[in-house]
């Protein structure tokens, strides 16, 4: 379908609701990449000569990023309850910079 006969392109867009889900993609995003990188790091050896991961290899990974997701659903609902919004991270600036 083409988006010129879009019946939604005549709505407005919140720039607040925007710049949050902004706020959100880069926040999922380097957490994602984050927990990638330690989990992998923590669990599995540099030197590895099969190209499955075994179970040690499997739970250790199944743990870390599960433990990682708890405490990122924690924090992410005392954000919420405290309606904390970009202009309340001091760090984001930087943290974007840094991307």
């Amino acid at each position: 379908m083409s988006m010129f006969l879009n019946p939604f392109n005549a709505q407005e867009v919140d720039e607040r609701k925007l710049e949050l889900a902004q706020v959100q993609f880069d926040a999922m995003s380097t957490s994602f990449n984050m927990m990638l990188r330690g989990c992998l790091e923590k669990c599995i050896p540099h030197e590895y000569g099969e190209a499955d991961l075994n179970k040690g290899e499997m739970s250790c990974v199944d743990r870390c990023i599960a433990k990682i997701h708890y405490a990122n659903r924690l924090v992410g609902g005392l954000t919420q309850a405290r309606n904390v919004g970009p202009d309340h991270l001091r760090h984001y600036e930087h943290f974007k910079e840094s991307k």
